[in-house]
């Protein structure tokens, strides 16, 4: 009777597990594509998000190789590149380091058969300033000429830093023959010549630093009034021809076309009306200049040069005679953390080597930081000497402060090229 009893219980045992390995098939049948679709859709969301209308999404790249892929010059920012599948377009997932923090800010867009931004999403962004939801949503529409967009001011390597990334993904798109490149304006191409032509417009990243203003109604159509003193930037209407003019806060100028090409020798009239434009309107402090200087080399005679040919952010420059010996003074105005203006002044001795530097203040709002190194004594010493051959931009170095380091980088940067001008030499 025991062994039926157990007979029993055992066919009861295996009908249970069979009808509950049944009912797990079932279970799994029925959630098994739901978890893919749920898995897709967390994969596949921010390219809904930035193309709604599309149907489903083919991946044509990935950054780790697991999708085989004929593109090419692929930059490192780009992550991941997806077709759309009826034909809509792209979408591509980015990441770039180049932001404030240097932490990674990801973003996905969406790019349409017309060669314009579908939409954008901000995936991660670590930034300790926001940019706002504006600036992406200011992509949207805009082709890869990006002639709506404009860098946040007050978060400019932020901002800066999506706008590249932005461009990396659309460059690699028309280098691989998927969309047209969009068409800029003689304005815009000369606007981004900016940086080019007179670096003390712009900070180190190539943003820009200056105020925009009207022109005179007539041949000059936009002023660009550098922050820091060191001149101007015009674009001027001579007949049907669209140029960029700039000039130094000596009033030397140069003049270039769209192409870039330096057109100075053939406008003279246009050269004219810039150097009187800028000798009427520019800024600046030398007796500030000179008490600074005469620190650095007690009971020199100081004498005002101009800085002819030097286009960066060297704002004035000085002869300056002692026991027989003839020294230069250089002025720097770079710009600093939050992009405040640096005032850093060198005297540079006959042989090109750097007798002394100072600076008005090199940690901004110091009050507000604890994390940098600077003992500003032997930090100033260490330039004592340094040429164009020994200088290395090492030197400018300050642990936990990145800002000051690159500005003061530029400064010395600026100051040997201008003192290499000054002397009848070549730029390096």
């Amino acid at each position: 009777m025991a062994n039926k009893q157990t007979g029993k219980a055992a066919v009861v045992l295996v009908a249970l597990f069979a009808v509950f390995a049944v009912a797990m098939f079932g279970l799994n049948f029925v959630t098994g594509p739901m978890i893919e679709a749920n898995n897709a859709s967390q994969a596949y969301g921010p390219l809904f998000a930035v193309m709604p209308e599309a149907d489903d999404f083919e991946p044509i790249y990935m950054a780790d190789g697991s999708v085989a892929s004929t593109l090419v010059d692929i930059p490192e920012t780009v992550k991941a590149v997806y077709k759309e599948t009826s034909g809509l377009g792209y979408a591509l997932k980015m990441s770039t380091t180049k932001g404030y923090t240097g932490n990674p800010i990801e973003l996905t867009f969406g790019v349409n058969t017309e060669g314009k931004i579908s939409g954008v999403q901000l995936d991660a962004y670590p930034e300790s300033k926001d940019f706002g939801a504006e600036y992406p949503a200011s992509f949207v529409g805009q082709d890869s000429a990006l002639a709506d967009v404009q860098i946040v001011a007050g978060c400019t390597y932020s901002s800066v830093a999506f706008r590249d990334a932005v461009l990396d993904g659309m460059n690699l798109l028309i280098a691989n023959d998927m969309m047209a490149a969009g068409v800029k304006s003689d304005d815009q191409l000369l606007m981004e010549l900016v940086p080019q032509a007179h670096s003390g417009l712009v900070n180190n990243i190539g943003a820009a630093q200056y105020e925009e203003l009207e022109g005179d109604g007539a041949s000059i159509q936009k002023i660009l009034k550098a922050r820091n003193g060191s001149g101007f930037g015009y674009i001027v209407k001579e007949g049907d021809v669209t140029l960029l003019a700039v000039t130094n806060a000596s009033g030397s100028v140069k003049i270039f076309n769209t192409e870039g090409t330096d057109v100075t020798a053939d406008y003279a009239a246009v050269a004219d009306a810039a150097k009187a434009h800028t000798e009427a309107n520019i800024t600046g402090n030398p007796d500030k200049d000179k008490q600074r200087l005469n620190l650095l080399l007690e009971g020199a005679e100081i004498t005002a040069i101009p800085v002819e040919g030097v286009f960066n952010s060297v704002t004035n420059a000085y002869t300056m005679a002692k026991d027989g010996a003839t020294y230069y003074g250089l002025v720097s105005h770079s710009y600093g953390y939050d992009n405040e203006i640096m005032g850093v002044y060198y005297v540079i001795d006959e042989n090109g080597a750097i007798v002394a530097m100072t600076a008005d203040e090199l940690i901004f709002h110091a009050e507000y930081f604890s994390t940098y190194t600077l003992d500003p004594t032997a930090y100033k010493a260490g330039f004592q000497g340094l040429t164009t051959d020994t200088w290395n931009g090492e030197q400018a170095v300050i642990s936990g402060a990145t800002m000051t380091s690159d500005a003061v980088k530029t400064s010395t940067n600026d100051i040997f090229e201008a003192y290499n001008i000054l002397k009848g030499g070549a730029a390096e």
